[in-house]
């Protein structure tokens, strides 16, 4: 009887390396603005990176309004209070988070 090859497992994938320096990412759903600004957001030891991913953004960073489109990035400093809201209906952020040096 004739013998057949079994095929070899494929090769396992190569996993892709992201280099963020120590930084934290997390992706976020702002949902539509109702009129109520939520709670202010505070990370105080942590320097905050924002990038809007879909949808328009309004940041407030002591008492400055910015509204952001997608593609547009911002940097709010360590311990400063920040709010976010999604003024023209749900948008998209990613969030990088680092560490300040004490």
């Amino acid at each position: 009887m004739p013998r057949t090859s079994t095929p070899s497992p494929a090769a396992p994938r190569a996993r892709r390396r992201v280099a963020t320096d120590g930084a934290a990412l997390t992706f976020e759903t702002l949902a539509a603005y109702d009129g109520v600004m939520p709670p202010p957001r505070i990370r105080p030891d942590e320097a905050t990176l924002l990038r809007v991913v879909s949808g328009s953004v309004r940041l407030v960073v002591d008492g400055e309004e910015r509204v952001l489109e997608p593609g547009d990035e911002a940097i709010v400093p360590a311990g400063r209070p920040h709010g976010l809201t999604a003024p023209d209906g749900e948008a998209r952020v990613v969030m990088g988070f680092r560490s300040t040096p004490l």
